[in-house]
């Protein structure tokens, strides 16, 4: 295959032989630029001086008199030059433009506008004249503030432009527009004067900006130069509808640029096999090329393997198609940048400005705010899981004398004790010290840049450290990268005298990371090129295989990225999206013009990312360029997903005989409590998770205090206050309870914030519901006495089952044992929220009353299941051996009577009976009997082989489960 640097290089060489000294070369990248060298080399048959050889972007700034500014530099300069005019601009909002109108003044330049032309253009009275010729007769547009506002904008923009200009000339700097102009409105004197170059050539452009029109017509014209085009009849002659030749069609007929060198007819002619593969997904291409290349290169001679180039319209591909690579393709190399605001740096970059940005702001009572340095546990838990910092941990730290490294001791600490907010201090202790968490952990002053800067000098220097003999040279070279441009930054800081504020300097930050690009070092001439498509201009390939060839992607959406309406960069030949498509399908037609075996791929789905339509690219080529060549050979393939037939995962559990005797053993030593015995009734998989498994829920920091943690304050509140008051037979005062209120929630939960909020509502609300409840209590008459708090009972029980002696061990925890005057011991528990059955559960039915003990799965129906469990446990203790001993003090069955019931804090001044009796007299005997067949009714079914553990079809009962995503619910 004879490519065009090939001919750029013999059509120079024939002009010139060794005589290169004063020759250069132009050509649109500095990749193409590697090319020409490595064509003229193989090219010539003598030894001879390189020929001057450059990318247009340099070769104009090395003439032009002013340094190109980097894009910190700019943005700066930008920000200060419209303060001068706009003093009241705000950054944040200035940021969220700036970029795009460094671009926009970038294109003004570049193609020669007139600026006071373009501007007055825009200005309100023109723009309101060229509006009113659309609005019906007697109508007249309103002025309003917003109409204002937009045009203000575009009367800045032009005092900015001329002293954005002024500002940086001064300096000796420029934007890259800025040299283009310079350099077009000053060739004779800046080029056409020079002697160092007698011939320069401008090889494989195609669409020029005006200012290099400008440049390049004035050097043909002086015969300083010669323009060697890369062409295709088909689009330049035979099929002129095609974007691709629109502006080098003109440029033939003008004629301006000299005589025309090349039309080729390599797409007209000569045959070729073109397959399309339609993809499900964006990613799924990577894979499809990555198995497309391991096939072709199985039949590739191994000493002179075929030219190919996989071209990824969209760049995001990268690293994916990097992976996708077969692992034994190691010559390769990567002609696009990976940008760093995609890599794992960036994110932890970003995390840690989330975790200082994020600390706590609290109300002093007198109604200061106080800004307490205190660290988030979400920010700490994130900075602390980042791939780079766990690393780190894995080389670096080793653990301490608990076994623990200082970040699993600091995420336990904060799982285990709920520590939603921790200080500097707090988290420099709990890793004792370690400098990691120095440099994470330190709270930044405000405003104060070098600190913010010096805190990543100091994160590059550890991470340096454990990344150095890293297989994976990317994460290194990120490090090198982000400290070369926290160096840029650094010294662009220092040339200014006002301070920057922490939000701004993140924000000048990201954008200078957005703009960076991580270069790929590999060997130029690689027989595999990676390349995006703007990398191929001047490049040929025998093979290729291009991805994301949809609409949207190649050509990119029609968006005009620009504060200038399209109607007025029309007017003032500026590029639109029309320009860029044209100029797209030329590198598109380019790319195909010597290629033989070209493999195109797209995404079919709508829904997917980057899917859509088909690129119009495709359609043409399969429609109407196979109609001029018939030597070209389309095939159409659809890559779909293997379907296989996947075993659907049962939802029970089979109880075999080792299952069985587990249950067992459980029930012989751990036993039963109540909430097991709801657990089992409503969800039988939840009991084999929780209870014969040991699958532990997940503990999860929590920042609101939910029902669960108000209950357990209360109760543990209310146990204090029985043992410390009514169990020596005092009353508490208001205080008193009030100070033991806090000393248990300080001691349950002291990582929570109770001083505003939500927490300080919910904070609130349980305090007065206990002042409420004890109140009445201490009021009420007559008066029970307590005669027990958080009692614990446990009876052994014998059962038959299935003829075979089983032994259960029930057991369970009461909130509170009250005695009343008349001999009725009240068994009461404690609830946050309401507990009255619904009203369509019959209670004096007897068969309702097992239904709702044996099968019912309401949440109501448990507490009525707990408090008749509680009731058994009393009689049977009172049955048994000794009996009931409370606190030294004996209780027989034939002189007490067992009442059950519930305290609702919702209802905190009233008693709530149990209304389940199961037998008619109440007797301690009758009761227990009863008891023991509903028990062995509950246990006959949980050892029967024949009912498996099943998951509940209420799915009622799923949404609080700790174990809903084990089951898939």
């Amino acid at each position: 295959m004879t490519t065009f640097l090939h001919l750029v290089a013999e059509h120079i060489l024939e002009r010139h032989g060794s005589s290169m000294e004063k020759v250069a070369i132009v050509v649109p990248t500095r990749r193409a630029a590697f090319y020409v060298k490595q064509e003229l080399a193989n090219t010539t048959k003598t030894p001879l001086i390189s020929p001057m050889v450059e990318a247009i972007d340099d070769f104009v700034e090395g003439i032009c008199t002013l340094e190109v500014a980097d894009s910190v530099s700019l943005l700066f300069e930008l920000y200060e030059t419209f303060k001068e005019i706009d003093p009241q601009v705000q950054f944040d909002r200035f940021m969220g433009w700036a970029s795009v109108l460094i671009s926009d003044l970038d294109k003004i330049d570049q193609y020669l506008v007139d600026t006071d032309y373009l501007f007055d253009y825009m200005s309100e009275a023109k723009a309101v004249e060229r509006w009113q010729k659309d609005l019906p007769d007697g109508r007249s547009l309103q002025n309003t503030g917003g109409t204002k506002q937009y045009f203000s904008l575009f009367e800045n923009i032009k005092k900015v432009y001329a002293a954005f200009r002024a500002r940086l000339f001064e300096k000796g700097q420029a934007y890259r527009g800025m040299a283009y102009r310079q350099l077009a409105e000053h060739v004779d004197e800046l080029l056409l004067t020079r002697t160092d170059y007698e011939k320069i050539y401008f090889a494989g452009f195609n669409a020029f900006t005006e200012s290099e029109k400008k440049i390049i017509q004035k050097l043909v014209k002086a015969s300083r130069a010669e323009v060697l085009w890369d062409t295709d009849q088909y689009y330049m002659t035979e099929n002129t509808g095609v974007e691709a030749g629109t502006s080098l069609r003109e440029y033939r007929d003008s004629a301006t640029f000299g005589g025309w060198k090349w039309t080729g007819d390599g797409l007209a002619k000569s045959a070729k096999t073109i397959t399309t593969y339609a993809v499900p997904n964006a990613t799924l291409q990577t894979k499809v090329a990555g198995q497309l290349y391991a096939d072709m290169k199985v039949g590739d001679e191994l000493e002179a393997p075929v030219p190919t180039a996989i071209v990824l319209a969209d760049e995001n591909l990268l690293l994916p198609m990097l992976y996708s690579l077969d692992e034994g393709i190691t010559d390769l190399n990567v002609t696009m940048g990976l940008s760093l605001r995609n890599s794992m740096l960036y994110t932890l970059i970003d995390c840690i400005f989330e975790l200082q940005q994020n600390v706590a702001e609290f109300k002093a009572k007198d109604g200061r705010t106080l800004r307490i340095p205190k660290f988030n546990h979400k920010s700490i838990t994130k900075v602390l899981n980042h791939p780079f910092v766990r690393h780190y941990e894995q080389i670096a730290m080793g653990p301490g004398a608990d076994g623990l490294t200082a970040i699993q001791r600091t995420l336990r600490e904060i799982t285990d004790n709920n520590r939603v907010f921790l200080s500097g201090d707090d988290l420099h202790t709990i890793a004792e010290g370690h400098d990691l968490f120095k440099v994470l952990f330190t709270s930044w002053a405000k405003d104060n840049p070098k600190q913010v800067l010096q805190t990543f000098y100091d994160l590059i220097d550890l991470l340096r450290e454990v990344y150095r003999d890293y297989k994976n040279a990317l994460e290194t070279e990120y490090l090198y990268l982000f400290f070369t441009l926290l160096k840029q930054f650094e010294q662009t800081l220092e040339r200014r005298s006002e301070p920057l504020t922490l939000r701004t300097l993140r924000s000048f930050l990201y954008e200078l990371i957005r703009q960076t690009r991580i270069p790929f070092s590999g060997e130029p001439i690689s027989p595999l090129q990676i390349l995006g498509m703007l990398e191929t201009r001047a490049l040929d390939f025998e093979r290729i295989i291009i991805l994301s060839l949809n609409e949207g992607v190649l050509p990119q959406a029609k968006k005009q990225n620009s504060l200038i309406p399209f109607d007025i960069a029309q007017e003032v030949g500026l590029p639109t999206h029309q320009h860029q498509e044209a100029v797209m399908s030329y590198h598109f037609y380019r790319l195909l013009q010597r290629a033989k075996d070209v493999h195109m791929l797209y995404v079919s789905t709508n829904d997917s990312p980057g899917g859509g339509e088909k690129s119009r690219f495709v359609q043409q080529v399969e429609f109407e360029l196979t109609q001029y060549n018939k030597a070209i050979q389309v095939v159409n393939k659809v890559v779909e997903f293997e379907e296989r037939q996947v075993e659907k995962l049962s939802e029970e559990v089979v109880k075999d005989e080792p299952m069985l005797a587990s249950i067992r053993t459980h029930l012989g030593t751990k036993g039963l409590y109540p909430t097991h015995l709801n657990q089992l009734v409503r969800c039988s998989m939840q009991f084999y998770l929780k209870h014969i498994v040991g699958v532990e829920d997940k503990e999860e920091i929590e920042e609101d205090l939910g029902m669960d943690k108000i209950g357990t304050w209360l109760h543990a509140s209310l146990e204090r206050l029985d043992q410390e008051y009514f169990l020596l037979g005092t009353d508490p005062t208001e205080e008193q309870i009030r100070a033991v209120l806090r000393s248990e929630f300080e001691q349950l939960f002291r990582g929570y914030v109770t001083e505003e909020g939500l927490n300080r509502i919910y904070y609130q609300i349980g305090e007065q519901q206990i002042l409420t409840f004890l109140n009445h209590q201490m009021a009420v008459q007559p008066r029970r006495k307590v005669i027990a708090a958080e009692q614990p009972l446990r009876a052994e029980v014998q059962l038959e089952i299935g003829g075979t002696p089983v032994t259960i061990q029930v057991g369970g925890k009461i909130d509170r044992v009250e005695l009343s005057h008349d001999g009725t011991l009240y068994v009461m528990d404690y609830k946050t929220g309401s507990v009255q059955l619904s009203g369509s559960r019959n209670l004096s039915d007897p068969v309702k009353k097992e239904q709702i003990l044996l099968t019912d799965t309401d949440i109501k129906a448990g507490y009525e299941r707990q408090l008749w469990l509680y009731k058994y446990l009393m009689y049977k203790k009172m049955v048994d051996g000794s009996g009931l001993v409370i606190n030294d003090v004996t209780y027989p069955s034939e002189s007490y009577r067992i009442q059950s019931g519930f305290y609702s804090f919702r209802e905190p001044t009233s008693l709530k009976a149990s209304q389940l009796d199961l037998v008619e007299d109440g007797g301690a005997e009758p009761f227990i009997a009863e008891s023991e067949r509903l028990l062995k009714v509950l246990v006959s079914g949980l050892l029967n082989p024949e009912e498996p553990f099943r998951q509940t079809q209420d799915l009622n009962v799923c949404v609080y489960c700790d174990y809903r995503g084990i089951c898939g619910r």
